[in-house]
């Protein structure tokens, strides 16, 4: 009786065992993922996303931001509100806002900044009405609530209101025809919102 005892045990626990491995082995890997600046602008509602005022470049995908460069891209130079920084190459200032760039190959950059303060609409339509120097207004899909897309050269700026905060990002990758430049730069910035979303 013993002897039965013990081989029907021993039984469960080789059947236990070989059962357990395979659901190891066979366990599904779950989604695979998301392929670098997989979703055109166009295709998202950002007019109903909301953006978090706050620090947010660690949480964008270094796979996107070296898709958006179409190299290898350097580290985020990051800052934050209150930080004194070189704003471009020629205005230090003191920061009210968080920033970050990467730079990439051949005058390739990709950057974005989020005001700290929060922003009403109505100042966001008057923000929305401004365009850096020597860029001109161009025909994009909404990037917030009011937004504005801009072409600076080699250079495709979006902005908008994202709830009560002001963002901004741009792409710069020369070479690209302005339709080009502009897909990537839509796909870019959607996904700087989500990162900062």
């Amino acid at each position: 009786m013993l002897r039965v005892f013990r081989t029907a045990l021993a039984a469960v626990v080789v059947t236990a065992a070989v059962v357990g491995v395979g659901v190891l082995v066979n366990r599904p890997s779950g989604p695979p993922p998301a392929k670098p600046l997989a979703t055109a602008l166009a295709a998202a509602d950002t007019t109903t996303m909301t953006v978090r005022r706050r620090a947010f470049c660690t949480a964008v995908p270094t796979a996107d931001v070296a898709a958006a460069l179409g190299s290898g891209a350097s580290r985020p130079t990051a800052y934050r509100p209150g930080q004194k920084v070189a704003l471009t190459p020629t205005v230090t200032d003191i920061a009210d806002e968080w920033g970050c760039s990467w730079t990439g190959t051949a005058g390739r950059a990709a950057r974005a900044w989020l005001f700290a303060p929060p922003v009403t609409r109505q100042r966001a339509t008057k923000l929305a009405g401004q365009l850096p120097k020597g860029c001109e207004r161009i025909s994009a899909p909404a990037f917030g609530a009011p937004s504005v897309a801009a072409a600076c050269g080699e250079t495709v700026t979006l902005r908008g209101l994202f709830g009560d905060a002001w963002l901004s990002c741009e792409l710069t990758s020369p070479g690209l025809t302005p339709a080009r430049l502009l897909d990537r730069a839509g796909r870019w910035c959607l996904v700087v919102a989500r990162a900062a979303g």
